[in-house]
């Protein structure tokens, strides 16, 4: 009876976000028979975005109750650090060694880094990377994120394999000269497609959300930072109510851009219009009191909410960045507009609410669109299919 291979996973924050989700979901459902999953995670930071220290425990006890071993690294954090992130280099190294895996699969960039650096420095047979995203653009200024591509370039060099999450994510590595063509795979990131799709079945009154009854509600899911462009539908949301009155808008998502969007909302004069909800755990129930679904982002390796409100036949308006329109045929199951743009995601919500008709049709094909391919068990049979011809296992 073969052995199965063991795969050291080393992920930064074991959270709610979208790239947490994707590994929590691949390692609680690899073929155990094929493959012995362990998990290297940092700490919770203080803050509670995405659930912190409170959805770090709650994943580590579901790893626990599905026997899957795990290690925490409290140097391991998402900030750079210079001397914390030497302490968790040297850290990474002695676990890797410590488990002799036959596959390290690193997620986001700062474990991306430091764990393909532990493995080499442990002679790992085979190291996978998923960027979830990059850095490249839209995260830092320009010089950072000069340093962060040249670093990129030089791991993707002792890369086994880079798994990007869309086709448009992938292009972009190799038009930078992150990889290359035969060592790059594009995997969507899965999500509980029958969770979703019940959305659709149900309607939520607007009351529910904290908008009063008869609102129009354009909602947004997603972590309230920076780069996730909530500022932006905020502003044309102000210009939508001009001739719009009704319309509400709710932000699902924690994060230290709260008191500036409340701020932001006062401002512009509409803060009895613009609710936010925090962190919710029935993110299905949220979209489906939800008219219009929008994803402002500035940088998306694919957005994971926007599949999620696309399954959930919601018409959704997301940024022209990333993976995004791998998701979205403009015009056809969804709009996209320049990021950072107020006018133009103003006049796409203007376009939405005043044809509920053709929006329905766009909820209807967007929900068509995403089909089995965005299921949690097509990506990790997917991801298994990488492990199994980076390191050459024969099935």
């Amino acid at each position: 009876m073969r052995v199965p291979r063991k795969v050291v996973h080393i992920i930064t924050r074991l959270d709610r976000g979208g790239s947490a989700r994707n590994t929590m979901l691949t390692v609680l459902g690899l073929n155990r028979a094929q493959f012995d999953p362990v998990v290297i995670t940092g700490s919770a930071e203080s803050c509670e975005a995405q659930g912190g220290r409170a959805a770090t425990e709650e994943n580590l006890r579901r790893l626990e109750k599905e026997s899957i071993r795990y290690h925490v690294v409290p140097s391991l954090v998402r900030a750079l650090h210079p001397w914390q992130d030497m302490i968790a280099l040297w850290r990474l190294t002695q676990l890797v060694r410590h488990e002799r895996p036959a596959i390290v699969h690193t997620h986001t960039s700062k474990a991306g880094v430091l764990g393909r650096l532990a493995a080499r420095a442990a002679s790992v047979p085979t190291v996978v990377h998923t960027p979830h995203g990059h850095v490249f653009y839209g995260h830092f200024g320009r010089t950072r994120s000069w340093i962060f591509l040249q670093i990129e370039r030089a791991l993707a060099r002792v890369t086994d394999r880079l798994i990007a999450l869309t086709e448009a994510e992938r292009q972009e590595h190799l038009e930078r000269s992150v990889g290359s063509p035969e060592r790059s795979a594009v995997i969507p990131s899965g999500i509980d497609v029958e969770r979703f799709a019940r959305a659709r079945e149900q309607r939520v009154d607007p009351e529910s959300l904290g908008c009063p009854s008869g609102s129009i509600v354009v909602g947004s899911v997603g972590w309230l930072t920076d780069i996730k462009g909530h500022r932006v539908l905020v502003e044309a949301a102000a210009v939508v109510r001009r001739e719009c009155p009704a319309l509400h808008v709710v932000i699902v998502g924690s994060g230290d851009r709260q008191q500036a969007l409340d701020r932001q909302a006062r401002e512009l004069g509409i803060a009895d219009a613009v609710h936010l909800l925090g962190h919710r755990e029935d993110v299905e129930r949220c979209l489906a009191g939800f008219d219009c679904f929008v994803l402002p982002s500035f940088n998306e390796g694919m957005g994971r909410s926007l599949v999620e409100a696309m399954t959930a036949g919601l018409p959704v308006i997301a940024s022209n960045v990333g993976g995004i329109p791998a998701l979205i045929d403009d015009g056809r199951n969804g709009l996209l507009v320049p990021p950072g743009d107020s006018e133009a995601l103003a006049e796409a919500i203007g376009r939405v609410i005043r044809d509920a008709a053709w929006a329905r049709q766009l909820g209807q094909r967007a929900a068509a669109g995403i089909g089995s391919r965005f299921g949690a068990q097509a990506m990790v049979q997917a991801v298994e299919a990488v492990y199994r011809e980076a390191d050459g296992i024969r099935t």
